[in-house]
């Protein structure tokens, strides 16, 4: 089974968008075609983030139901390995930790500094879109 991480941007894009490729690779998800990883850091920014009133007030989804979801279905890894200088941005340094952690193979994102590193530890970044064809060719 695939293991991925999913940064929490692409998660704030689907509740503002439902773009098409979101939308899919939710599905995807929902279908059991991967494993979506997330530790603690990264759920309780989810949450912080979703709930912005701002944000809030453009979302074509109700966050809460996503989140409710998201925490019955994700695996939640530990949260118990911490890197430091990894990346350009110590800001996506809990995502590859996650990853690293959960023995994810990838790590999808649309952030440059994550994407530059191509790979880490075994895990690839790629985008989501990359994520999404992966999968329509391995089921």
């Amino acid at each position: 089974m695939i293991r991925a991480v999913l940064d929490t941007n692409l998660i704030v894009s689907y509740l503002l968008t439902q773009s098409e490729t979101m939308s899919r690779l939710i599905d995807h998800w929902e279908q059991g075609h991967f494993v979506y990883l997330l530790s603690p850091v990264m759920l309780n920014e989810l949450r912080e983030v979703v709930y912005r009133p701002r944000l809030r007030q453009q979302m074509r989804v109700d966050p809460a139901v996503l989140l409710e979801v998201i925490e019955a279905d994700a695996e939640l890894v530990p949260g118990s390995l911490v890197l430091s200088g990894v990346c350009r941005d110590p800001k996506d340094e809990p995502f590859i930790a996650c990853a690293v952690e959960g023995n994810a193979a990838y790590l999808v994102t649309g952030d440059a500094d994550l994407l530059d590193m191509v790979t880490f530890q075994g895990v690839t970044m790629i985008r989501a879109y990359d994520f999404v064809q992966l999968l329509n060719i391995a089921v």
